[in-house]
C-alpha cells in the first residue's frame, strides 16, 4: 500500500491534535459520569482518526488487472536546455511547466499506449524506454530540472538524433503498431554550429505526431538557480532573453512529415490527439503493471454514521 495525502501530514497532525485536545478538555469539564466522558472521548477520537485516514488516501495495490491497450508507441523527445525554463508560457510561467502539463494531458488522452521519454541538453538520455506503465514515464518527467549555467554549452537540436533513431527503429520492428513522436523544443539554437542536421531520415519510422513549439517571439527571461536573479546577457549585462525560433521547428516538422503546433495553450494539440486515437485499435489484456486503488470510501460510511449520531445527540441534548 501507498499513501497520497490530500493535505500534507505535517499540517494535518498538529491541527487534529489541537482539535482533539480542545474537545477532550471540553468533555472532561462537563458534569457527567466518568463512563459518559469516556464514551464521548472515544466517539470524538474515532471521528478524528477516520478523518485522518480519509485525508491520508491509503491506496491498495492491484496486480494483473485487465486494461484497455492501444496499438500505439508514443515517444516524447524533450529539449531540457536552460531556455526551456524561460518565463513566457501562458504569461510568466516557464515553458517547461507547460511541457509537463501538456505531456501529462497527452498521456491521459492516449492511456493504454506505450510511452517513452528522451531528454536532451548537452547530451541525449533515454530516461524511459517504451512501457505500458505510464507512472514510470510520469516519474521520469518529474526528474527534469533546469541545468546549471556552468554545465550548459549552448543548444543544438542535433543532440537527440541518434537516441531518437534508436527508439523509432525499435518501435518500427513491432507488427501492427503506430509510432507517434512529440518533439518538444523552443527551436532556439545557440551552439557554435547552428546548422541543424536533416531529420528526413526519421520519416519512414514515424506514423504521426508533431513538433510542439514553446515560447514567444518577444522572448522570456531565465532564472539563474546559481544566483538570486536572472541570467544576464554578457554584452548588454541586461536580463538575457530566450527567443522562440519557429522556422527551425517548422522545417524539422516538414522533414519528418508530422504536424507543427505552437503550444501556447493545451487545446492546440487536441485535434491531433483525437486523430491519433481514431486511427488506433484497442484490445483488452491482462497487464503485469501494478495499479493503485483509493480505499478512502471504506472510512467514509463509518464517519458519516458517527457524525449523524453526534448531530442527533446535539439536537436532543445540546451537547456532544
Amino acid at each position: 500500500m501507498i499513501t497520497n495525502p490530500i493535505i500534507p501530514i505535517a499540517v494535518v497532525i498538529p491541527v487534529m491534535v489541537l482539535i482533539l485536545a480542545a474537545l477532550v478538555v471540553a468533555i472532561v469539564r462537563k458534569k457527567i459520569g466518568i463512563w459518559g466522558k469516556i464514551l464521548r472521548i472515544a466517539r470524538v477520537t474515532l471521528v478524528i482518526v477516520l478523518v485522518f485516514l480519509i485525508n491520508l488516501r491509503i491506496m491498495g495495490k492491484r496486480y494483473n488487472v485487465d486494461v484497455e491497450l492501444k496499438n500505439i508507441d508514443v515517444l516524447f523527445v524533450v529539449d531540457t536546455t536552460i531556455s526551456m525554463w524561460a518565463e513566457d508560457y501562458n504569461g510568466d510561467d516557464t515553458r517547461m511547466s507547460g511541457v509537463l502539463k501538456d505531456c501529462e494531458h497527452i498521456m491521459d488522452s492516449l492511456a493504454g499506449s506505450n510511452f517513452a521519454l528522451i531528454r536532451f541538453d548537452n547530451r541525449a538520455q533515454i530516461l524511459c524506454p517504451f512501457t505500458q506503465d505510464s507512472r514510470n514515464v510520469s516519474d521520469a518527467f518529474s526528474t527534469l530540472s533546469v541545468p546549471d549555467r556552468y554545465y550548459a554549452r549552448g543548444t543544438t537540436l542535433n543532440t537527440p538524433y541518434e537516441a531518437m533513431a534508436e527508439m523509432l527503429k525499435s518501435s518500427a520492428k513491432k507488427e501492427e503498431r503506430l509510432t507517434v513522436v512529440f518533439f518538444i523544443s523552443d527551436g532556439e539554437v545557440t551552439a557554435e554550429n547552428k546548422q541543424v542536421q536533416s531529420y528526413a531520415g526519421m520519416e519512414p519510422y514515424i506514423d504521426g505526431g508533431a513538433i510542439l513549439g514553446y515560447g514567444t517571439k518577444e522572448g522570456g527571461k531565465m532564472y539563474d538557480k546559481g544566483s538570486s536573479g536572472y541570467l544576464k546577457d554578457p554584452e548588454s549585462h541586461q536580463d538575457a532573453l530566450s527567443i522562440y525560433n519557429e522556422t527551425t521547428l517548422q522545417d524539422m516538422a516538414e522533414e519528418m512529415d508530422i504536424d507543427y503546433i505552437h503550444m501556447d495553450k493545451q487545446s492546440n494539440v487536441e485535434y491531433l490527439v483525437d486523430s491519433i486515437k481514431s486511427g488506433s485499435s484497442m484490445s483488452m489484456a491482462s497487464s503485469d503493471n501494478v495499479s493503485y486503488e483509493d480505499t478512502y470510501f471504506y472510512y467514509t460510511l463509518p464517519l458519516l454514521l458517527l457524525l449523524l449520531v453526534e448531530m442527533i445527540l446535539i439536537i436532543r441534548r445540546g451537547r456532544i
